[in-house]
């Protein structure tokens, strides 16, 4: 650990003691709302990027996030690289010495690899099914194979640049778990990992709260999933073992649990975050929330980023307490960071 991270380990720390932030480490930034899949899970599709922030304001977030401590930019989204001027944004941040990681459907990846190599430290792939047509099913577009010559393509630019997969679960493809497995090893990816499927929030483009059918289990299914996630242990524990999927076998057991506690089985599996005190997520369009699923904090056409984080996010760390927030309890996606893991560690 360098004297860098183990200082930014050491403030994360002060600031959730205090509320206060000494450092931001890490940036979750979307580029544009736009995307260019339809998945059954997100909302984004809907979105026509016109309150898309322009590259003078992205300039202006950029210039701000050293005084921050900023460390990594995540660009997500929305599809980053459905924005014309992506690589431009990304000149950017990188100009202020920021590494940049990319979430991305992968479906661009082989237009922009060389582009992508240049700009990105690390590229997150969504990968939520193994066949074509699932595939299709599942995210709206039938580019199952675009995804593969892509990570292809990019590996064979740059075979250092850790490419992993992550794969949302739920009804129509709860089952594909060990599938996705073996894609991601057949693909050469570093890693995959799982979550199940955020039915309780207005993120990911929502304009109101999503419709739970289509997604949650039924207490058949939820049955089904655990004899799978049992299966799976035990015929991938090295995977497990090695990190290679990233999810640890007890958290792969919470993702059934998950969906049971949505019909009321049983309570929702306990979550340990910290993202509000190590991170915030900046829309499309400048709006600032704590994290990916609570409201918005503030706006960044409005308020400078340094007074949002200064004084709208300790006034949000103050007033909540994760182990008994109703947002935080039925969270999919939890970040707690500390000493030996963090993001910002390269």
């Amino acid at each position: 650990m360098t004297a860098t991270v183990l200082a930014t380990a050491v403030l994360v720390r002060l600031g959730e003691v205090t509320n206060r932030t000494y450092v931001l480490p890490l940036v979750i930034f979307y580029p544009t709302s736009r995307c260019n899949s339809r998945c059954i899970s997100c909302d984004w599709w809907k979105q026509t990027g016109e309150g898309d922030l322009a590259l003078e304001e992205i300039d202006e977030i950029a210039g701000r996030l050293p005084a921050l401590g900023t460390r990594v930019v995540v660009f997500s989204g929305g599809e980053p690289l459905l924005r014309p001027e992506v690589f431009d944004a990304a000149a950017l941040f990188r100009a202020r010495g920021i590494q940049l990681h990319l979430l991305t459907s992968g479906i661009l990846l082989e237009r922009f690899a060389d582009k992508v190599a240049r700009h990105f430290e690390r590229v997150a792939i969504s990968l939520d099914a193994s066949t074509d047509a699932l595939y299709e099913r599942v995210r709206g577009v039938s580019a199952l194979a675009a995804v593969t010559r892509g990570v292809a393509r990019l590996r064979a630019i740059d075979w250092r640049i850790p490419i992993t997969a992550r794969a949302t679960l739920h009804r129509t493809n709860f089952r594909e778990m060990p599938r996705l497995i073996d894609f991601a090893l057949n693909l050469g990816l570093d890693g995959i990992s799982f979550l199940p499927a955020d039915v309780s929030s207005r993120a990911f483009g929502r304009e109101r709260l999503p419709d739970p059918a289509g997604l949650a289990l039924t207490a058949e299914e939820i049955v089904e999933f655990e004899q799978t996630i049992e299966r799976t242990v035990a015929a991938y524990r090295d995977e497990i073992a090695s990190g290679f999927v990233a999810e640890s076998a007890e958290k792969l057991r919470r993702l059934p649990q998950y969906y049971a506690a949505l019909r009321g089985e049983q309570s929702f599996p306990p979550i340990r975050c910290n993202a509000p005190w190590v991170s915030v997520v900046i829309e499309a369009d400048g709006a600032v929330r704590p994290c990916f699923f609570h409201n918005f904090i503030g706006n960044v056409r409005d308020t400078p980023l340094e007074d949002i984080v200064g004084e709208n996010l300790r006034a949000f760390r103050e007033a909540f307490d994760v182990s008994d927030d109703p947002v935080c309890r039925r969270c999919v996606c939890s970040l707690k960071t500390g000493w030996r893991h963090a993001p910002w560690v390269s």
